[in-house]
């Protein structure tokens, strides 16, 4: 306050001279030159006044919004410019305007909200993130340093963003590896009781770390149950798209469908008549939450009911969300669901 009437002060005095000196303009013949420098004086000195007293009242605190390097200003545009250049693996993000360059760990925070609900606990977050991490950088190890992805513009609550950026922070740089590998690592939304074995739906050793582990608590999901309804003569026209030697019968029933499972109660194969697709090539035809389902018909209609949604192989969101209630911390949850594996970190990697 005292600034400010000082300053508003001196203008009240150089307003005074010029007046004067005006006025003296009528009276005196010739030009009175001292008041004309005092004038030039007062001119000179304004900015300096100015930028001393209000110079730096539209600067944020605690940098909000802004970055130093040296003592310089930088705006947000050229932080994210200083960070492309600091980054080891960069995402090209292809969009329907064209392709983006952003740093892996920038990418993450705007791709997590995308993949599991924001709502859930931040150590089942920060499991998803690593996840999430592992997956592309399982995709850097095929294609070098450049991830070339394609998602689109998200807009993300101001609350879920945060949430997010604490999630990707916490984790920055972790990936899951097993016998020095970058691993492959599924995730899903909720099982139907337990996840898949790896070896077992790819029909491959080289997933055992992809074991099939309990989720006790998944049945309390509103995503756990779910129910497809249709005409028998819809039912088995569309699965004639899929089987050739398939027909609509008018006395022909579903039980002559042969399903076979894996051990976690998901349809492996689906048979008939000498025909077989996968059970996610049935899920997928008749748009299944999972592939875990059963067939039932009632008069003239087929009803498909199903447990869990998703493919149930490797983190299950749910059970991750259920074990971090209980008080188990994303290291846990990783180590549950992906069996001996190791995290190792971005640059600190063997």
């Amino acid at each position: 306050m005292f600034r400010h009437g000082w300053v508003w002060g001196c203008c009240m005095g150089y307003k005074e001279i010029i007046k004067n000196v005006l006025k003296r303009r009528r009276i005196v013949p010739g030009p009175d030159y001292r008041d004309f420098g005092a004038i030039l004086l007062f001119i000179f000195l304004v900015p300096y006044i100015v930028s001393f007293f209000f110079g730096n009242t539209g600067q944020r605190k605690n940098g909000e919004g802004q970055g130093t390097v040296a003592g310089t200003v930088m705006t947000e545009t050229e932080m994210f410019q200083e960070d492309l250049k600091k980054t080891e693996f960069i995402v090209y993000n292809k969009t329907a305007v064209g392709t983006e360059m952003i740093p892996l760990e920038t990418y993450l925070v705007s791709r997590l909200p995308v993949t599991i609900d924001m709502g859930y606990e931040m150590e089942a977050l920060k499991a998803q993130a690593v996840v999430l991490r592992t997956e592309l950088m399982k995709q850097a190890e095929a294609e070098g340093k450049c991830i070339y992805v394609e998602s689109g513009v998200v807009n993300t609550e101001a609350e879920e963003y945060e949430r997010s950026k604490e999630a990707v922070g916490s984790t920055k740089g972790m990936f899951l590896v097993y016998e020095n590998e970058i691993i492959t690592a599924p995730y899903f939304t909720v099982s139907a009781g337990a996840t898949r074995n790896g070896n077992e739906v790819f029909g491959s050793d080289e997933y055992n770390y992809l074991k099939s582990v309990m989720c006790e608590r998944d049945f309390t999901s509103e995503h756990y149950a779910g129910s497809v309804r249709m005409s028998r003569h819809t039912f088995w026209n569309r699965l004639g798209e899929f089987m050739e030697n398939i027909e609509y019968e008018e006395a022909g029933g579903v039980d002559r469908l042969m399903l076979e499972r894996d051990r976690a109660g998901y349809v492996t194969e689906v048979s008939v008549k000498g025909d077989t697709i996968s059970g996610e090539v049935f899920r997928d035809a008749f748009g299944l939450n999972s592939s875990c389902f059963e067939i039932e018909e009632e008069g003239d209609m087929v009803i498909i009911r199903t447990k869990g949604t998703g493919h149930g192989l490797g983190l299950c969101q749910y059970g991750a969300n259920e074990a971090a209630k209980k008080g188990s911390d994303y290291i846990d949850i990783l180590n549950y669901f992906f069996s001996d594996t190791v995290i190792e970190k971005i640059g600190e990697s063997k």
